[in-house]
């Protein structure tokens, strides 16, 4: 799970005066500006050298330590961005000496300008028979070039391929089905309308930063890029809500859960007035009437609930809101945790401690059963259009066991054959592995004390079995009130991977339905195919004249250039006098060959 500490830009001189500060936008030069008091505008004082410090210990810098320790804890590792290598120890010690876990981290250096890893990180998918990792890296805007930058940061770090795409786009807009479904928001049309494309400069001399020039996309070039991208199957494109935050992003309120459900955040009807809860109401009408690979309609699991004031009141306007713009649903599901947004202080029990935030988190964990959720109060985060999801960017795990399984559930019938054969019910599901599957297994509770398992049969990557309807009833007729039934599916890799699905199901994240006595079945609700699924159904295929693969070198800063040098007179001498921020090199090199100045990598030929 990638994500970054947090960072002040200071302007030299001014390091502990707070009126004074920068925001960076390429390694230690940006914008400078002066705020007198909290009240009045800020005053632009121009471009010049800035500094970087790590925050450890304000208000706005715990909800980052939280996070790092959260993902820790849910068995992952943090990979954290840096701007200076000394900064790790300081981070260490501080999340050290507030007991929080720090023997899963990685860190590495490059340069930044803000935090939301959600948006600028790259999208990831697998591809090939072997499931290598790869990356999607779509152009984040001219506002933050560092940021942009990150894919091929790690793409250099940790060996992942990576494409370039044009299109802007931001990863808070982006949810999938994992199956050619995508979720995004009229924003992106938006956004495409900039004419300011990426940055380049020569890695040293700020006077030498430019930006290419963007051709705009219409809303038409944008849904075919999607498409063709990310959405093969099915792209829908919702219209964007108007006091979000400032966004647009669709992470605010929407959480995709698996191939089957959304799980959406609904204004409760006392804000039936705000132009928004109309909005949402469309949007809800609109996604839960799309169909999934599997043919039926997505279902909204639950209405997730939605925050209030600090005392527990409501919003006096949408207005009042969207400057806050708090929610429950920009979460993070990192294995079987759930890092999750509260908006009181957090007590020794792990919950929130105000009343109301209390009731609603628990009201979440019921949506989510068998998750541990460990909560942060993200109370700082208030106004700045984001909260925990929009900071991070997971990840996949290499080998991966894919299950996809069209679920049971509400009042079901069993089949019943015109032959003389026993009346059952058809269980199958799709699972997928680079070494193959070497068995998969069925398991289920009547009571919810005893457990029954039942091998599942493959026809290429399709398993299935027909469990007799007497496995269920223990040979009686099936009561008035029906039989609970709840289930999960579990799989095993030849390479020795074991996965279930839900993936805390021995937690108690359970599929459920309930077995009724009518002669009919609906087909359409837990019948399907055992036929192999077509690989290009359930992979993603890439649209290779939609994008271009990164080649870049080692990221020094945005776009290194190798600095001219010739031999005059015995001396060497730059072609063009470069500096770094605005100070001359701290001496001429001897020689032809690499040399680091100020963490900056200057090639002399």
């Amino acid at each position: 799970m990638v994500i970054t500490a947090r960072y002040e830009y200071l302007v030299p001189g001014h390091e502990d005066d707070g009126r004074y500060y920068a925001n960076q936008i390429v390694k230690n030069w940006g914008n400078q500006y002066f705020q007198e008091d909290a009240y009045s505008p800020a005053k632009f004082l121009g471009e010049g050298p800035c500094k970087s410090r790590v925050d450890v210990v304000t208000l706005d810098a715990q909800p980052f330590l939280y996070v790092m320790d959260g993902i820790q804890k849910a068995g992952a590792e943090a990979w954290v961005r840096i701007e200076e290598a000394g900064d790790e120890q300081i981070i260490r010690t501080a999340m050290q000496n507030a007991g929080l876990q720090t023997d899963k981290m990685r860190f590495f250096v490059a340069p930044g300008n803000a935090f939301w890893y959600r948006d600028c990180g790259p999208i990831c998918f697998y591809y090939g028979d072997d499931d290598k990792i790869g990356m999607l890296d779509f152009f984040y805007g001219y506002t933050r070039p560092c940021d942009d930058l990150l894919p091929s940061v790690l793409r250099w770090k940790f060996g992942m391929r990576n494409f370039f795409s044009d299109l802007i786009w931001e990863g808070g807009n982006c949810l999938v089905d994992g199956i050619g479904g995508l979720v995004t928001s009229t924003a992106t049309y938006r956004q495409n309308t900039d004419t300011i494309g990426r940055l380049h400069w020569d890695g040293i001399n700020p006077a030498t930063i430019k930006y290419d020039e963007r051709q705009p996309l219409y809303p038409v070039d944008v849904k075919f890029t999607l498409a063709n991208l990310l959405g093969q199957r099915q792209t829908t494109i919702v219209p964007t809500l108007n006091y979000d935050g400032g966004t647009g992003h669709i992470d605010l309120y929407l959480d995709a859960t698996d191939e089957n459900a959304f799980y959406m955040a609904q204004m409760p009807e006392n804000y039936d007035w705000w132009s928004d809860y109309d909005i949402s109401v469309g949007n809800t009408a609109i996604l839960f009437n799309k169909k999934s690979f599997f043919g039926r309609q997505y279902y909204n699991n639950a209405s997730l609930p939605f925050p209030s004031k600090n005392d527990g009141s409501g919003w006096e306007s949408e207005e009042e809101y969207g400057k806050v713009a708090r929610t429950y649903a920009n979460h993070l599901i990192c294995n079987g945790y759930i890092l999750q947004p509260c908006f009181s202080p957090v007590g020794e029990d792990g919950m929130p401690t105000a009343e109301w935030d209390r009731k609603n988190i628990e009201k979440m964990k019921s949506y989510y059963p068998g998750y541990t959720f460990y909560c942060i109060d993200m109370r700082t985060f208030d106004g700045s259009g984001g909260s925990i999801h929009c900071i991070t960017k997971q990840i996949p795990a290499d080998n991966p066991v894919r299950i996809i399984h069209k679920d049971i559930f509400g009042k079901v019938n069993p089949v019943i054959p015109k032959s003389t054969d026993p009346s059952y019910i058809p269980f199958s599901t799709i699972i997928t592995n680079k070494s193959g599957i070497k068995e998969a297994s069925l398991c289920y509770t009547t009571d919810g004390n005893q457990w029954h398992e039942v091998k599942l049969a493959a026809n290429g990557n399709c398993w299935h079995a027909d469990v007799p309807l007497s496995a269920f009833t223990g040979g009686q007729p099936i009561p008035a009130e029906g039989i609970q039934v709840s289930y999960y599916l579990t799989a095993t890799s030849n390479n020795g991977k074991t996965v279930t699905k839900p993936i805390n199901a021995q937690k108690g994240s359970l599929y459920d339905f309930t077995i009724t006595c009518a002669v009919e079945y609906d087909k359409n609700m837990f019948d399907y195919a055992t036929e192999p699924a077509p690989v290009d159904q359930i992979k993603f295929i890439m649209a290779k004249d939609l994008i271009r693969e990164d080649t870049s070198v080692e990221p020094t800063g945005i776009i290194e250039v190798k600095s001219e040098w010739s031999m005059v007179n015995g001396q060497w001498s730059m072609n063009k006098w470069y500096t770094i921020n605005g100070m001359p090199l701290a001496q001429k090199p001897t020689a032809k060959g690499i040399y680091i100045y100020n963490g900056n990598k200057v090639v002399i030929k």
